[in-house]
């Protein structure tokens, strides 16, 4: 009998140690360890020039030197770790540890302000080891980047790498889990991929990208800028300059509209996961192979995408507007679109071509040059998207009006929008003067602020465009 009641009480200990250790594996996973330990949250200092793995991290002169310690920590919500300004670095740092709503962990800068941004790169791109040229990859959720400098990450791939490989890319990575994650006031220079996002509750917010022009892989893409695989996401205040590629390499065959140019500000793709309510506003592009595109096709073809929202942004890149392939009752309003640049391939302004897709095109500024159509309605001549197109202004700069297979739709103006300076570079030289038919000829669509982020009057007609008339 006491055998056995040694044998019960040795049985309940390794069940209550096994317990303990799953419970530890929970709260570590979830981020909600400190419940149990309750230690209070942190500042970590990182210092790759003058740093030392010895230390405790807990101040500017004990700063650890390598990303190797913060991969071998745990962080609990409300921990920040600050990387001083002049540093850099050269691996992937997985972040897997969560924040809560109000407890956010945060990865900024720390030191001179004259000092360049923490810098970080990453050319291992080798599948067979899980190396995919990010330089940060988030597991976790409620983890906000900010303030920091990412350059000339992976590109130009060779051989037989296929979508699920590239889809890892990325010199920010947002996994699947990970949600509520911030991306904001970074700079990215020259990489392939600029910000990947599969997570929900993404925000993408005032994020300088600009000037990659590598083939991203050789049999068909460009480099892209912020690449979006799933729904419930958030772009807004960024400026991505000179994202595009061309070159020989890039070839999507002979019915294509062109071979040889790829890449774009934004794309959404990864048919595996339906996706919606995802809003896209208030950003400026220059000089990318197209502001946005959202494929049809890839290991799924024809998924369930809608409810996106486009609005309050300025583009004058090339390609297109929007290549809508597959979407639904999605609203493209409020944009100032130039299209005044093209190259090997284009695809017009409005490319929307999934048949009865009751998108909706309103209160959009369009200018045109060099015969570019403005709705080309996808290859196949015999679609019809069937939009919901009003009170768009059109005007041809130079060449001949190509209104395509839709539009003009209600309420369109022809005329001269009147822009502050139409031959220039930046966002400002495209707000419209006083004298601009664009005033007070647009539909009220519940908006609350312009491009510049001026109030929108709650009256019954607003302008037309990104911006509102504004004296000063």
């Amino acid at each position: 009998m006491r055998n056995k009641k040694r044998a019960l009480e040795i049985v309940g200990f390794i069940i209550l140690v096994v317990l303990l250790i799953v419970m530890y594996g929970f709260f570590t996973d979830t981020g909600k360890m400190h419940n149990v330990f309750e230690r209070k949250s942190k500042v970590f200092y990182i210092d790759s020039n003058d740093g030392d793995d010895n230390n405790d991290g807990l101040s500017e002169s004990g700063a650890w030197k390598t990303l190797c310690k913060i991969g071998q920590h745990i962080f609990v919500p409300g921990d920040t770790i600050k990387f001083k300004r002049g540093s850099n670095f050269n691996t992937t740092l997985h972040v897997s540890q969560s924040g809560l709503p109000n407890k956010y962990i945060v990865l900024t800068d720390y030191g001179n302000k004259d000092m360049p941004a923490p810098a970080f790169t990453n050319k291992q791109f080798n599948p067979d080891k899980d190396f995919y040229g990010n330089c940060i990859r988030l597991k976790g959720s409620y983890i906000l980047v900010e303030n920091l400098y990412f350059y000339e990450t992976v590109a130009e791939l060779s051989g037989n790498i296929r979508f699920l490989k590239m889809w890892e890319l990325g010199a920010i990575y947002i996994d699947k889990n990970a949600t509520h994650c911030i991306i904001k006031n970074n700079e990215l220079f020259d990489c392939g991929v600029g910000i990947k996002s599969y997570g929900e509750h993404a925000l993408i917010t005032h994020n300088y990208i600009h000037d990659c022009n590598r083939v991203l892989k050789e049999w068909s893409w460009g480099p892209l800028a912020i690449w979006l695989g799933g729904d419930h996401q958030e772009v807004s205040f960024n400026k991505i300059c000179n994202y595009r590629a061309i070159d020989s390499r890039i070839n999507w065959g002979a019915n294509s509209y062109g071979d040889g140019a790829d890449g774009g500000a934004i794309e959404i793709d990864d048919g595996r996961f339906p996706k919606s309510h995802i809003e896209i506003h208030h950003n400026f592009t220059r000089d990318n192979q197209g502001f946005i595109e959202v494929t049809w096709t890839d290991v799924v073809q024809n998924p369930p995408y809608s409810n996106f929202l486009i609005h309050h942004n300025i583009s004058d890149d090339y390609q297109q507007f929007i290549a809508l392939w597959c979407g639904e009752d999605c609203k493209i309003d409020n944009n100032t679109v130039i299209r005044r640049k093209s190259n090997v391939c284009d695809w017009g302004v409005f490319n929307i071509t999934q048949t009865n897709s009751n998108n909706y095109v309103r209160n959009n500024l369009v200018v045109v040059e060099n015969d570019i159509i403005i709705f080309p309605g996808g290859k196949q001549a015999t679609k019809n998207a069937n939009s919901i197109i009003s009170n768009n202004l059109f005007f041809i700069a130079s060449g001949s009006m190509v209104m395509g297979q839709e539009g003009p739709g209600d309420n369109a103006i022809f005329s001269n929008p009147q822009l502050i300076n139409y031959h220039g570079q930046e966002a400002d030289d495209f707000k419209i003067k006083s004298n601009s038919p664009a005033r007070r000829a647009g539909l009220n669509l519940g908006y609350s602020m312009d491009y510049e982020g001026k109030k929108i009057p709650k009256s019954i007609k607003t302008d037309i465009g990104a911006f509102i008339f504004s004296k000063n």
